[in-house]
């Protein structure tokens, strides 16, 4: 058998994140299969002082990262001190987390829940030291980065859920859809009962969006309504953060 001269060279092409003239938009053959239960909408979330993303030893670092950046969690991009968003859904869950003094963290997540209740029987049957439950806000959004709107999540708790409330009276004031208006998502430095800063949300409106991103965002609430969308539940930096606790 005659030996192959083929040489493989990975610098003979260039790679590029502008899509080819000679490729379809709009054709996605090769996941025909793919239904709403094989894909996740990530979360957008907050960098503080002790997140995972600012630890170079850790697997979730993230190079660049600074504290008050907003990132994306599945994508591990960078969206800066400022992004935005435009609100399209708000439900509530409740998470189980098991103390970070009793062995928490970054490992602590233990189950998201649609009622409190079913939190409460959850930690019965785990059966587990330190474990508590987390009332969490979670915003399903637009939200606009490098040219495009993309889907994501806002998850807020603690801290957090104070934001969460005024955003949804923001809202109830346009006595309009939620996502018929864009807002400015940004940090603020705020200090909790112990005298320690962090970073917390801020919310500010913008205005109304033009007819393709409204029309984008009614796509949007119709999947989640229907329950057809999945959250990533990998909360690195949700509830984790000591510096967000009163």
């Amino acid at each position: 058998m005659a030996k192959s001269n083929a040489v493989t060279n990975i610098e003979s092409f260039a790679i590029t994140n502008d899509i080819p003239d000679f490729l379809k938009k709009g054709s996605q053959r090769g996941a025909e299969n793919v239904g709403s239960d094989d894909v996740i909408i990530p979360r957008i979330e907050l960098i503080q002082a002790l997140s995972p993303a600012r630890n170079k030893s850790d697997p979730s670092y993230i190079p660049g990262a600074d504290e008050g950046m907003l990132f994306n969690n599945v994508t591990r991009e960078l969206y800066g001190p400022e992004a935005t968003v435009v609100p399209v859904y708000y439900t509530k869950q409740y998470l189980v987390w098991k103390d970070r003094k009793q062995g928490g963290g970054t490992n602590g997540f233990r189950g998201a829940f649609m009622s409190k209740s079913d939190a409460e029987h959850a930690i019965t049957e785990l059966a587990e030291e330190g474990l508590e439950i987390s009332d969490t806000a979670q915003h399903f959004v637009l939200a606009y980065h490098n040219g495009q709107w993309s889907e994501a999540v806002l998850s807020m708790a603690k801290s957090k859920l104070k934001v969460s409330k005024r955003w949804n009276s923001l809202m109830r004031l346009t006595d309009t859809d939620s996502f018929s208006r864009a807002y400015k998502l940004s940090s603020v430095i705020e200090t909790n009962a112990r005298n320690e800063k962090y970073h917390n949300y801020n919310i500010t409106p913008l205005g109304f969006v033009p007819k393709d991103v409204y029309e984008q965002g009614e796509k949007l609430y119709g999947a989640i309504s229907k329950g057809g969308v999945k959250v990533n539940q990998d909360y690195d930096d949700v509830v984790i953060e000591a510096t967000e606790e009163f």
